[in-house]
């Protein structure tokens, strides 16, 4: 499940003649399975990777970054309907993947320096621009503004920065480093104007500091929430109100939509090839302002240490489920809590309060703290309903064997036992939202990455 384990590298370099190395049908553990593989080819330890049919463009893609040809062999997915022939087939693919010798292309060694693309891509009708960028898959589909010269120029002068200093050194999912300047051509194609560059710089650091190119890869279907906090909301005139993650406003679109073309033209993604979502998530991409003139509590943006009036992007990546919206009589948290506890697990969870909720939960002298501790005190289930999620055997097990944060009790209590089965570090609590009903839900969104707006003016 890693890209790396240095204890059992080590183990296959001191010990084995040779590795073969086969996980399961995801596009996260095939990259997963080639990086691993290249650091030991690098040691010249022969061995290959056997991968599902359905992946082979993850395989290849990986491959060309890494520049490691690492040898693999592919097999029908799913496995378990392999016929006697197939299996057999698998079987003489890794033998001869493990001894056939060397080509010419294999034993090649030194940099590949790729082809410099072109400063323009093309000149044309803006029908013919669109219908090339689309092809091309650097549109998420709906048509762009063409990144002229002009117009990036003009995007440049949003910040003090300079068009090759360096935002991110590696974005997700092909660890491509990213500058100034082709952040200001993705919010030109965006639809940003000058004054959105220091929020879409603070985006993209966030981007690649979220490490999310394990769930752009994944077979899973992953979505990614920005929380927008300080003064840059009402400089970009976003909806922080009524229909606060409804499209409409340019600003909260924009932003949206930024996040969406980072991933493809800055990070190298690409659907079919090293993004496998098997359905896809209509969330792909959302705004949530915070409405901190509404809010009873500390924005999330100094909750996560930046200072108070400081303006920040936070990222949260997860997405693909949801429960609410509520608004039962009560505090309504125990609902929530219950019903966030149902969602795959383990997870992380983010509350999305309206104010008139949030007004009423203070009314009861409760602090967002107070908040957080009624859903991890309410998201239960038995250990034996616990223990039943597909990633209780592997990642809680082995996570708690290391020391990690679930209690070294939940492998060894009984089945009956209720317990928590979120981790109290693992929820958030965001006000969102304008006047009316007291309306709440909660999304399974995690891995929160908080980056300051305002030291990218």
């Amino acid at each position: 499940m890693s890209a790396d384990d240095p204890k059992q590298r080590g183990e296959i370099e001191s010990k084995a003649a040779f590795y073969i190395y086969g996980g399961n049908p995801t596009g996260t553990i095939t990259q997963s399975a080639f990086t691993f593989t290249t650091k030991l080819e690098k040691t010249g330890k022969p061995g290959m990777v056997v991968i599902y049919d359905n992946l082979k463009g993850v395989a290849d893609k990986t491959r060309l970054v890494s520049g490691c040809p690492v040898r693999y062999s592919m097999v029908p997915n799913p496995p378990e309907k392999l016929s006697e022939k197939e299996f057999t087939a698998a079987f003489d693919n890794i033998i001869k993947a493990l001894t056939t010798p060397l080509t010419a292309d294999e034993k090649k060694s030194g940099k590949y320096q790729p082809p410099k693309p072109p400063i323009v891509a093309l000149t044309g009708t803006l029908a013919e621009i669109q219908d090339h960028f689309y092809k091309e898959g650097w549109t998420d589909g709906l048509p762009v503004i063409p990144p002229t010269k002009e117009k990036v120029v003009q995007m440049l002068k949003g910040t003090k920065h300079g068009p090759d200093e360096i935002v991110a050194q590696s974005m997700e999912p092909e660890k491509l480093f990213v500058t100034v300047e082709k952040v200001a051509i993705n919010g030109v194609m965006a639809g940003a104007k000058p004054e959105y560059m220091p929020a879409l710089l603070a985006l993209a650091e966030a981007c690649a500091k979220a490490k999310v190119g394990d769930l752009a890869r994944s077979t899973n279907s992953f979505a990614f929430m920005q929380v927008v906090n300080g003064p840059i909301r009402k400089e970009l005139k976003m909806n922080t109100g009524m229909a606060a993650m409804t499209p409409g406003n340019q600003a909260n679109s924009v932003l949206s939509r930024a996040a969406t073309l980072f991933l493809k033209n800055l990070g190298g993604q690409e659907v079919g090839v090293n993004t496998m979502a098997v359905q896809g998530n209509p969330a792909y991409s959302f705004v949530a302002p915070e409405n901190e003139e509404k809010s009873p509590w500390p924005p999330l943006s100094v909750e996560k240490g930046l200072k108070p009036g400081e303006s920040a992007i936070s990222i949260f990546t997860g997405g693909w489920s949801h429960v609410g919206n509520y608004f039962y009589p009560g505090d309504g948290l125990e609902v929530l809590a219950k019903d966030l506890a149902a969602i795959e697990l383990p997870s992380y969870a983010v509350a999305l309060i309206s104010p008139a909720r949030a007004t009423m939960l203070k009314e009861r002298k409760m602090s967002k703290e107070d908040v957080k501790d009624s859903i991890f005190k309410n998201a239960t289930q038995t250990l034996k309903e616990f223990r039943e999620s597909q990633y209780f055997p592997t990642l809680i097990t082995a996570g708690i064997r290391r020391g990690g944060s679930y209690p070294a009790s939940y492998l060894t209590d009984p089945d009956d036992k209720v317990v928590p089965v979120y981790l109290r570090n693992r929820l958030e609590v965001v006000v969102v939202g304008g006047d009316g009903p007291p309306m709440m839900q909660g999304w399974r969104m995690g891995y929160g990455t908080t980056i300051s707006v305002d030291k990218w003016r």
